[in-house]
């Protein structure tokens, strides 16, 4: 029997090849969330069950999906922002819909961008420059906030701009138009209310399987209006 070791060498050099010469970045990514409440009625214990305390990210090139460790009364929630269809679909655990949002809605007024290059932070050992956003909500269902965040990135770990440039939603767009990476550290201030901080713990390179992107058979989605 002819024996396949060299043509199973051969695909894992290729595969790892083909991973290490991609010019953007695509992996999973692990966070820890901490919060710190401005209010007695959103405790931090409150905020981590509703939010969770850490979340897993998959990236590829023209999508990702976020996945909250939320535990409360609809379980985890997961977010599939899908780059290439210019849609974002958000997901509960317990709850048998998926709602479908396009990249573009964003009901909130721009305050403030900038790229800070000087007051840098080590996150996993590198050096991180960062880019100030905030902005405030103006949705007609709910009243309006002020949210201003840092996000550090490193560019090690780059994005492609031209991929983000419909989402608007949060003005994303403009943080990936100027850093050009992931953010690897967010510090979002949610004025009166609550302060979230994420931190990536672990940066793997891997490549990730389209199936992490599917949408579950068994649900309904419904468009957002």
């Amino acid at each position: 029997m002819k024996s396949i070791l060299p043509l199973v060498i051969f695909f894992l050099l290729f595969s790892s090849r083909a991973l290490y010469s991609q010019k953007y970045f695509e992996g999973q990514i692990e966070f820890k969330i901490e919060y710190d409440s401005y209010t007695p009625h959103l405790p931090v214990e409150y905020l981590k069950k509703e939010f969770g305390d850490s979340f897993t990210a998959h990236i590829k090139e023209d999508k990702y999906v976020i996945i909250y460790n939320s535990s409360a009364e609809y379980g985890w929630s997961k977010e599939i922002v899908r780059l290439d269809e210019g849609y974002i679909y958000l997901e509960f655990e317990k709850k048998d819909t998926i709602v479908k949002t396009p990249l573009v809605e964003n009901n909130s007024t721009l305050l403030e961008i900038r790229k800070n290059k000087k007051d840098k932070r080590r996150v996993l050992g590198k050096k991180c420059a960062y880019v100030v956003l905030k902005y405030e909500t103006t949705h007609p269902d709910y009243p309006p906030l002020i949210i201003q965040g840092k996000h550090y990135y490193s560019t090690k770990y780059k994005l492609n701009p031209k991929m983000y440039k419909d989402y608007n939603s949060g003005f994303w767009n403009r943080y990936v138009q100027l850093a050009k990476a992931i953010s690897i550290r967010n510090e979002n201030t949610y004025e009166g209310l609550y302060k979230s901080i994420s931190e990536a713990t672990s940066i793997k390179k891997s490549i990730v399987p389209d199936e992490v992107f599917e949408l579950s058979p068994k649900k309904l989605v419904i468009t957002s209006e």
